[in-house]
């Protein structure tokens, strides 16, 4: 089964606008107008370590719930590393998600077996296996 998915960009000025298509994510603008050139780069980094954590912390989530395991919460960080590649461009190399669940004793056995059964989820293995990236710049 396949399903296309799509999101939209537009940049109108310093204004940059992600029309995501998601009622509960709705429009991510990012106002540049503060911000010298040189302190704007970043975020789409961010916006990727976001989708890691928020789809892995997810897929926790789903594991617990469906081993009848309440919790009072989830918190978690993502870090990411950048490096220069072969060719001088920055690339982000390393991501590490780190996941606290707040719950009870009695409930640690199930939550390490759910850290162990839920190795990804659809963005880190996708990360992982590679996508295949395809670009096409045109005239509007």
């Amino acid at each position: 089964m396949s399903r296309e998915i799509e999101v939209g960009f537009v940049q109108e000025g310093d204004i940059y606008t992600i029309h995501t298509g998601s009622p509960v994510l709705g429009d991510i603008v990012m106002d540049y107008s503060a911000y010298p050139e040189d302190a704007r780069s970043g975020n789409s980094s961010i916006l990727l370590l976001s989708a890691a954590l928020s789809c892995y912390c997810g897929s926790i989530r789903a594991a617990l719930a469906a081993r009848d395991v309440p919790f009072r919460a989830i918190r978690a960080t993502a870090k990411g590393v950048k490096r220069m590649n072969a060719e001088g461009a920055t690339r982000l190399t390393d991501i590490a998600l780190d996941v606290a669940v707040d719950l009870d004793e009695e409930y640690v056995p199930r939550l390490e077996h759910c850290a162990k059964i839920v190795k990804q989820c659809l963005i880190t293995a996708s990360l992982f296996e590679g996508i295949a990236v395809t670009h096409a710049v045109r005239r509007a």
